[in-house]
This record gives structure tokens, C-alpha cells and sequence, in this order.
């Protein structure tokens, strides 16, 4: 099951703030957990996929606003992503630092972000970045 063009887009918003990135990298970023999340196994896919809808979708749980994430103010944003990375329930924890471990590895491979770290080209492609924007 992919993460549909809406999904990526909202996904996006959150991890733009997340990395302190613009939109572009973000949605590349998305992209790339689609794609990752259509390699790995259901199993292994599930936590992913849970954290990404949770994230998502649960502003109203964490800071009472009835919105989705990508939708709250940049302010409000960042004060529900605080509560999920500082979060007293462990599962809340841990599906936030579980997106943000494998939306890291797609932040990694962007080539704009590469660039400016000056670590040079990727070693391998394993096509998980084709069309991404240099």
C-alpha cells in the first residue's frame, strides 16, 4: 500500500519542520518513505506506516486542536511535535523517532542536502532517489 500524492504532501509539511527544510526536500523526503515502505516487508512496514497516520492525524490528542498536522499554524506545529518527541507514553516516543530514523535516510540521499554537508555523491543508487532534484 503506498503513501498516496495527499499523504506525501501532509507528511511533508511535518517533516519540512522536522529538518528545518524547504517543502521541496521535504516532499522528496516523502517519496522516499513511499518508496521504502513499498520494499520492506507488511510486517516491518506497519510501525512506519502507523507513525506516519498518527503524526498525521492526532493534533487533537496531543494539543486540542481538530486539525491535521500539515494544517496547524507553524507555531502550533512545532509545540505537537515537541509532545511527540518528549512524550511520556513510550509508543508516542517511539513512532515519532522511528519516522523520523527512516525520513532521515531519505534526507541523507537528497542531493541538495548532500551538497551543502559537502560529503560527496551517494555510493550506490539503488533507485530509491530516482527524480529527486539535485
Amino acid at each position: 500500500m503506498r503513501l498516496g500524492p495527499e499523504a506525501q504532501r501532509r507528511i511533508a509539511v511535518v517533516l519540512a519542520d522536522v529538518f528545518d527544510e524547504p517543502v521541496d526536500v521535504a516532499q522528496d523526503i516523502a517519496a522516499f518513505l513511499d518508496d521504502y515502505l513499498q520494499r520492506v516487508p507488511p510486517r516491518a512496514a506497519l510501525g512506519l506506516r502507523l507513525g506516519v497516520w498518527a503524526v498525521t492525524w492526532l493534533p487533537l490528542a496531543l494539543v486540542g486542536v481538530p486539525l491535521p498536522a500539515d494544517a496547524l499554524s507553524r507555531a502550533t506545529r512545532a509545540r505537537y511535535l515537541e509532545r511527540w518527541a518528549h512524550s511520556r507514553n513510550y509508543f508516542l516516543r517511539e513512532a515519532f523517532y522511528l519516522l523520523k530514523a527512516i525520513a532521515l535516510m531519505g534526507w541523507g540521499a537528497q542531493p541538495s542536502v548532500r551538497a551543502r554537508l559537502d560529503v560527496g555523491p551517494l555510493a550506490v543508487n539503488h533507485g530509491a532517489n530516482e527524480g529527486v532534484r539535485a
